[in-house]
């Protein structure tokens, strides 16, 4: 009986200790440019930082996340600051001085999609940035119309060579 009162408050104590957030940026506007963002809470000192930002994509979109972390002091980083796009994969990680940032890109379908942010925090009131941005991936009849373009300056081009010579 002792054995159970101690696990759980081993468990209670390693609770205190973590931070599980779900930071909904909403929804991207389909017909243009559109980015949302967000700003965690501030972490208490060696926290363990296990967070999901979730979006929605109303249609297929050319998108991007990202995850921006500023400090001061070297002290001051989330350390194993990393990421995972649910369903696509890892996030890259740069760090440089006083920063850091996790980002991808690349096209998604319409749907709901989730980024899986961990790390932890050194010092405490450790905070970071979220967000996404998506832009429409054009239609097919787009790329039609810009080829079909590109050979009409084409062939204006080689006539004027032409009369040139």
């Amino acid at each position: 009986m002792k054995l159970k009162f101690i696990a759980a408050g081993i468990l209670a104590a390693a609770s205190f200790s973590a931070s599980a957030a779900t930071y909904d940026l909403g929804i991207l506007d389909p017909t243009g440019f559109d980015t949302l963002s967000a700003i965690t809470t501030k972490f208490t000192a060696n926290t363990a930082v296990d967070d999901f930002w979730t979006f929605e994509l109303l249609a297929p979109s050319s998108a991007s996340f990202g995850a921006l972390q500023t400090f001061s002091v070297a002290g001051g980083a989330i350390k194993n600051f990393s990421a995972t796009l649910l369903g696509h994969g890892p996030v890259t990680n740069t760090i440089g001085t006083h920063i850091q940032t996790l980002s991808w890109g690349g096209q998604l379908a319409a749907g709901e999609y989730t980024v899986h942010v961990t790390g932890l925090t050194g010092l405490k009131n450790a905070a970071y940035l979220g967000s996404v941005s998506a832009l429409p991936v054009p239609e097919p009849e787009t790329y039609g119309m810009l080829l079909g373009g590109l050979a009409l300056v084409g062939a204006v081009a080689r006539r004027r060579a032409k009369k040139a010579a």
